[in-house]
């Protein structure tokens, strides 16, 4: 009889104390890594995985205290509360989201044009007009071995317009044919047309203007590069064949959502903002990033025009969030 009264009043009391909104705590104090929020201890020490000084940890308060006018406005369950003065201590910054454009300068390692295997390959296809079945079964076979060297349409379009020996001089006139290699990653970024500027270490203070003519098709599977061929003007005839240099192109897009480069929070999973919910309210969200210079990124999903993000101070805006939110910024895609 005794063990049933003892458990009705057990169960009694946990009901009461989860009525009030609140997360169940013992009243002791916990202290945790603000780098490692997993760690924590009933007393004041230092982090076993870092050796950072550990802080006392804030209680959650959940979202029924959070309606009552309690820590902020917000009823994001995975918003967090930073008072005014603790935003000027670590020199929180806010900016607001806009469209705009974005300029960045990428840059590529290449050499002047000189490759004797497809100056002959080439030739034997030029020669080979196909006006027969068996010139035509020739100059297809011809054309598949100028596919296995790399060779687009472009390239071959582009070829067809040049003197016979440009491969092996890598000069037409006062235009010199440059071979570029550019990253797969960056292939978006170039185009045919895009205006290139030359330089060459053997050759200081001189920049040489050009502009991209024709793009490859073939990623090499060691380098992982496209070869893209300019064209870039050198009527001082200072440009010999297969001469190394570096290419650089100033890419721009224009009229994008951007947002500052060190406003973006790289967890390693994803990339995160901190978005301004209320005067003291702060939301970690995901977002999903595009074009990137050293100044801007472009955002692609996760934001909208005209909201307030942190600008700066994200490292240690993170570390609160850690603190406060469990690392729960880090699990969740908002």
């Amino acid at each position: 009889m005794k063990n049933k009264i003892l458990k009705s009043f057990l169960i009694f009391v946990v009901l009461f104390l989860f009525s009030c909104g609140e997360k169940v705590t013992s009243g002791s104090d916990i202290y945790t890594c603000p780098m490692h929020p997993q760690i924590e201890m009933d007393h004041e020490g230092e982090c076993p995985i870092c050796g950072m000084t550990l802080v006392k940890k804030e209680p959650v308060i959940h979202s029924e205290h959070k309606k009552n006018g309690m820590e902020g406005e917000s009823q994001n369950p995975d918003s967090f509360f930073l008072s005014e003065e603790k935003q000027k201590l670590i020199g929180v910054e806010t900016t607001f989201v806009k469209k705009g454009e974005i300029l960045k300068t990428v840059s590529f390692s290449g050499k002047v044009a000189y490759d004797p295997e497809l100056y002959s390959t080439y030739n034997e296809y030029r020669v080979v007009t196909g006006g027969n079945e068996s010139e035509r079964m020739i100059r297809k076979s011809i054309k598949s071995k100028l596919t296995k060297l790399g060779v687009s349409e472009s390239q071959l379009s582009y070829l067809s317009h040049q003197s016979e020996n440009l491969l092996l001089t890598g000069r037409s006139k006062n235009l010199v044919l440059v071979f570029v290699q550019v990253y797969e990653g960056e292939l978006s970024e170039v185009n045919k047309g895009t205006k290139m500027e030359v330089v060459v270490d053997s050759i200081p203070n001189l920049t040489f203007p050009g502009k991209v003519v024709a793009l490859g098709d073939l990623v090499d599977e060691t380098t992982r590069t496209l070869s893209v061929w300019c064209e870039v003007n050198d009527p001082g005839n200072r440009l010999k064949p297969q001469m190394f240099l570096q290419a650089s192109a100033k890419v721009e897009k224009k009229n994008v959502l951007r947002i500052p480069r060190e406003s973006v929070f790289p967890t390693g999973k994803r990339e995160i903002v901190y978005v301004k919910d209320s005067e003291n309210q702060f939301i970690p969200r995901s977002i999903h990033t595009g074009f990137v210079s050293t100044e801007w990124v472009e955002v692609l999903e996760g934001l909208e025009e005209g909201e307030e993000i942190v600008a700066k101070a994200n490292f240690l805006l993170d570390s609160e969030a850690k603190l406060k939110l469990g690392g729960i910024h880090d699990t969740h895609n908002h």
